[in-house]
């Protein structure tokens, strides 16, 4: 009998620690410049964070002088500079690059139109449940292309595992 009341005592416990940890690791989907645009993981340490941004895409229109086509890859990093954390929201300082490699066709003929953007800015994550959670950022950011030095709002959805 001892034995079963220390067993159901231990999984209350257990339970109850559990619960007290908040979900650190999150995957969803995220829009910017700075931060690159697609499927994004997100990893919150004590009080920073890294996140990583993935998309592949292609898309072709028709063009005055023939047909047009674009292939990219966009890749993003990222590194979050947790400033507060309060009961429903994050307030972070966001750091971070994309790369985006693209390749366009026009006329039979291939161009290389690669990019890469830095940005750095304020940034807020609000807690709608445990698990979902929606960030805004708008850093200042700097994209080689096109030379343009701007505030370029990002954002996106989470879910959050544990």
């Amino acid at each position: 009998m001892f034995k079963k009341i220390l067993i159901v005592l231990f999984v209350c416990v257990s339970a109850h620690l559990a619960g007290l940890d908040k979900y650190n690791t999150a995957m969803g989907v995220h829009f910017g410049t700075s931060t690159s645009s697609g499927y994004s993981i997100r990893k919150w340490g004590e009080s920073n964070a890294y996140q990583l941004t993935f998309a592949a895409y292609t898309s072709k229109n028709d063009h005055p002088y023939g047909i047009m086509r674009k292939n990219s890859i966009s890749t993003g990093a990222n590194y979050l500079w947790g400033l507060h954390d309060s009961e429903r929201y994050k307030f972070y300082l966001m750091t971070g690059m994309s790369y985006t490699i693209r390749r366009v066709k026009e006329d039979s003929l291939w161009k290389s139109d690669d990019r890469w953007t830095v940005g750095a800015g304020p940034g807020f994550e609000f807690e709608f449940s445990d698990r979902f959670h929606v960030c805004i950022e708008l850093p200042m950011t700097y994209n080689n292309r096109d030379d343009i030095t701007m505030y370029i709002p990002s954002g996106g959805f989470y879910y959050y595992f544990k």
